[in-house]
């Protein structure tokens, strides 16, 4: 009866502690689902849209003093689109501007690593309006149609 009593009460701590640790810390963030540029003319470079691309961000569920931050890659060095001649991620920038609070750097898309994008500082929710540009391409055997590249986001907070 004594033995029971004490794996009751082991089974209760157990399901007590694994309850508090559990609970998730999240964050709400919400973005445009891409960005496209219509170039009309390869020597001249162009600004995406949606222009601004704003992500909005909460990380009022996140405990301490944690900063987020948004970081962004290109899965490969080229686009992909017709013809055999590929337009370079690194043809890719962008600009960031804070809304209410933090740092963005502006960059260009690599696809060897991530960079960043954005640090809120002690913020924990606002946006970050981002301009995106396609440089001017070397036209030589560049095809019209449909050119894409896919980017992925690291969010963070630490």
């Amino acid at each position: 009866m004594k033995l029971q009593r004490i794996v009751w009460i082991l089974a209760l701590l157990l399901v007590v502690g694994r309850s508090t640790a559990a609970r998730a810390q999240t964050a709400t963030i919400s973005m445009p689902a891409g960005v496209s540029f219509a170039v009309s003319n390869v020597t001249q470079s162009v600004t995406g849209s949606p222009g601004p691309f704003r992500i909005v961000f909460s990380t009022k569920s996140i405990t301490g003093n944690n900063n987020f931050y948004v970081s962004v890659k290109a899965d490969t060095a080229t686009f992909a689109g017709p013809g055999t001649t590929r337009i370079p991620a690194a043809k890719v920038s962008w600009t960031a501007t804070p809304i209410g609070g933090g740092t963005g750097s502006p960059g260009t898309l690599s696809s060897a690593a991530y960079s960043q994008v954005y640090v809120t500082g002690n913020n924990k929710s606002g946006a970050i309006d981002m301009t995106w540009t396609l440089a001017s391409i070397a036209a030589a055997g560049l095809r019209a149609g449909t050119h894409t590249l896919t980017v992925r986001y690291r969010l963070e907070a630490f």
